[in-house]
């Protein structure tokens, strides 16, 4: 199989996060040579297939309840092996994808599985689209990952190249969330023992995305609960949409 992926060489360095998530992606491979599959999915997060693919549906569910339709160019930052990608193909959806991330092992991944969609192996902290090109810039647990100030260069560049009317839709840990005191507590024990985790836990202030969308220039922004189950299953993480004025 051939990974027909676009390199795009970083202008900004982010060794932290490519260089830990790859290692964290090697480390499963490693440890489960012989089945491929399960170890990319517990790489980012899934601890069997049944919950992989609940967790893509989930996703699907997610984009369908802001506006995703039949025909729209959507764009999945950090798709890994195609969690979100595979559960579109389950779920029929038809349109322009593409996504991209920063671990040649899990785009391949995806290649295989859905050798239509578009992947791009990227390395920086930039939405791989021309400008006013897309309908929805989508991330789950990507800002978990990366210091605020990436963060808002993605949010940046998604203003950018999103159409007017286009929408990013993305997933967040926030201390206001008693839920995700097992994230903060697993790291302090962790620093307490003088431990190095495996990759970055960062958690966003609903006011610090309030302030990257006024400065990217998207109106306002929308939050979900992470245990809000009113419109699709619940996220866990907080969800967080941003829509750009037409």
């Amino acid at each position: 199989m051939r990974l027909l992926a676009r390199l795009i060489k970083p202008k900004i360095h982010l060794s932290h996060s490519i260089v830990d998530y790859q290692n964290l992606v090697r480390k499963k491979l490693r440890a489960d040579p012989e089945n491929r599959s399960l170890a990319l999915a517990q790489a980012i997060g899934a601890t069997t297939m049944e919950s992989f693919h609940a967790q893509g549906d989930g996703h699907v569910a997610v984009l369908k309840a802001h506006g995703l339709h039949d025909g729209m160019a959507i764009y999945d930052l950090g798709c890994g092996c195609g969690r979100t990608a595979q559960a579109l193909r389950r779920a029929g959806w038809r349109g322009s994808y593409k996504g991209a991330d920063v671990v040649p092992e899990l785009l391949a991944e995806l290649l295989e599985k859905c050798p239509d969609y578009e992947i791009i192996l990227n390395f920086t902290p930039q939405i791989m689209a021309d400008d006013e090109s897309l309908d929805i810039v989508f991330h789950w647990s990507v800002f978990t990952h990366l210091y605020p100030a990436e963060s808002y260069l993605y949010t940046r560049d998604a203003y950018r190249a999103l159409k007017p009317g286009g929408k990013m839709i993305f997933s967040f840990l926030e201390l206001e969330d008693q839920a995700h005191d097992r994230v903060w507590d697993a790291n302090l024990s962790r620093i307490e023992a003088g431990q190095r985790a495996e990759q970055l836990d960062a958690f966003l202030h609903r006011d610090w995305i309030c302030r990257f969308a006024q400065d990217a220039g998207f109106s306002a922004p929308r939050f979900t609960d992470g245990s809000d189950n009113s419109t699709h299953p619940a996220f866990w993480q907080a969800l967080a949409i941003l829509e750009k004025p037409v």
